[in-house]
């Protein structure tokens, strides 16, 4: 009888000991996973050659993100961003409170390129293209140029923010 009670103790510290480090695991993995809890969608760019770029981007939906945007940001890893829905054109995009230089590609509705700009941080500078635009796409300062990237080229808007006919 005492074996079995020793036996039933050891298992019930053996199951808790492997709960515990399956926690501390899977938390472990949540983190390197999450990159620091930002969360990014995959986003791809088929230039007008046919060349493909990719990158892993932020979406900045609500008024609240699209106004935080990147800035208090120390860095913004090669090949991420932020992809800015835009349901009404606004008086653009600027600098204040960001501390890296970034470029933006303005784009209409399905995706084109219409315009690409680089902003300087800290500049209350205003971005503004002169054609109309649904999204705007901020990429660490010079990407887009660094691959091949330009005015024409089509960037796949994700699923559930490409509008109908697109």
């Amino acid at each position: 009888m005492r074996s079995l009670i020793a036996l039933g103790i050891v298992l019930s510290v053996t199951v808790s000991g492997i709960v515990a480090l399956a926690l501390l695991l899977g938390s472990v993995g949540s983190d390197a996973e999450d990159a620091g809890g930002i969360e990014r969608e995959p986003l791809t760019i088929v230039t007008t050659d046919g060349e493909v770029a990719r990158l892993q981007v932020e979406v900045a939906e609500t008024p609240e993100e699209r106004s935080v945007g990147l800035s208090g940001r120390e860095e913004v890893p090669d090949d991420t961003g932020m992809l800015f829905i835009i349901p009404n054109r606004g008086a653009g995009f600027w600098m204040k409170d960001t501390l890296v230089p970034l470029s933006v590609a303005f784009l209409a509705r399905c995706g084109e390129i219409v315009e690409i700009q680089d902003m300087e941080p800290l500049s209350l500078d205003i971005h503004q293209a002169d054609a109309e635009y649904s999204f705007g796409l901020e990429t660490p300062l010079g990407w887009f140029r660094d691959n091949g990237i330009e005015v024409g080229d089509l960037v796949s808007i994700p699923r559930g923010y490409r509008p109908d006919g697109c």
